[in-house]
């Protein structure tokens, strides 16, 4: 994946959030909660090949890097939230602690849950506005 958009950052906001939700929850660290931290990270990582392949495909068509990526934006919002939310809110339950067997999976449903939010958030704005300044960055060492 790093080959294919030059960069892991995208990858690297799920430990914030995961971070950020055990500790606010006085979870401790463990190895379920890692894991889900890399769940975090492949839900991120899916929504930004989803965002980025669309660009790509807008700019094959011949429109200027802003407009593909407004587009790819307004087009690929909604399946992003619904993936994310469909996942967060999946993981309620384990949250809660309701069901046999939750107290042992708590740590995973809240680092996953804590991941996406976080993730989402900067995918959605981070993501484009890197890849813009990216690119822009690009064209100025070419043409120098």
């Amino acid at each position: 994946m790093s080959l294919r958009f030059h960069s892991l950052r995208n990858a690297y906001r799920c430990p914030y959030g995961y971070h950020l939700a055990l500790w606010i929850t006085g979870t401790s660290l463990n190895v379920v909660s890692l894991l889900g931290a890399i769940i975090g990270i492949g839900i991120v990582a899916k929504n930004g090949i989803l965002m980025l392949d669309f660009v790509k495909h807008l700019r094959a068509e011949g429109l200027s890097l802003e407009e593909a990526l407004v587009r790819s934006g307004r087009r690929r919002l909604r399946p992003v939230l619904m993936t994310s939310m469909a996942a967060a809110l999946g993981m309620l339950p384990l949250a809660y602690g309701i069901g046999s067997g939750a107290d042992m999976l708590k740590p995973l449903a809240i680092a996953v849950i804590g991941a996406l939010c976080i993730s989402v958030l900067l995918s959605l704005i981070a993501t484009p506005t890197a890849y813009f300044l990216m690119m822009r960055l690009g064209r100025k060492n070419k043409v120098s």
